[in-house]
């Protein structure tokens, strides 16, 4: 292992359930009730390919990128208020991790469907900006999760090959964009991620706590 790759949302920070009542909100003003389980599928994409497919199922005349953009002025207003959960054992993970990096020059990095404005907003409420090499975010590519590009390209910015990254996923679109990279990829049950099948995974555990730095 040379780089350790973790995805945000559902993994560090506790946003998956703000995401979707955001996305479900911006819905209902469309016209369009849905169940919040509904939303489940879409973990792991960037807002603007959430709302592209939302706009054909239900033949909605605002663009992708204006539904979007309310959505994250939404979630962004809920996460201000109420600031960053941290997921489990996050914070510990990424403390180990840190000390690899220093110790033994192990790579680290954050590959997120979010946008950089929030990656920023995450990792300095929480106070580990300083913990990684690179912040990366999906917005910035033509395609989202599970389409690989996030993780190839955080590969190659790291300069590290992509088979010497271990990825941490709670979501199947994101998992299965890891192993499409050529990445070994440790599923997460995220509590706050249900119904996410992680079989693609090398390896699932229910805790973060329960990953083990040295069998990679």
């Amino acid at each position: 292992m040379k780089a350790f790759i973790y995805d945000m949302d559902g993994v560090i920070a506790d946003t998956e359930p703000v995401h979707m009542q955001a996305e479900q909100h911006v819905m209902k003003k469309m016209g369009v009730e849905l169940e919040l389980a509904y939303f489940q599928r879409y973990q792991g994409m960037t807002d603007v390919m959430i709302f592209e497919d939302l706009r054909k199922q239900f033949c909605i005349k605002p663009s992708a990128e204006k539904l979007a953009k309310a959505k994250a002025y939404l979630f962004n207003k809920i996460l201000h208020e109420t600031h960053v959960t941290p997921i489990a054992g996050s914070l510990e993970l990424i403390r180990a991790t840190n000390e690899l990096r220093q110790s033994h020059g192990l790579k680290t990095a954050i590959a997120s469907s979010s946008s950089d404005d929030f990656i920023a907003f995450v990792v300095d409420d929480l106070g580990i900006r300083d913990h990684f090499d690179l912040l990366m975010s999906g917005t910035n590519l033509p395609e989202s999760k599970p389409n690989p590009a996030i993780y190839l390209q955080t590969a190659a910015y790291l300069r590290v090959d992509p088979r010497d990254c271990v990825v941490v996923e709670d979501a199947a679109n994101g998992a299965r964009a890891a192993k499409a990279a050529g990445m070994t990829c440790i599923g997460f049950n995220s509590p706050h991620s249900p119904n996410q099948d992680l079989s693609i995974c090398d390896m699932v555990v229910d805790r973060l706590e329960e990953i083990d730095l040295s069998a990679f």
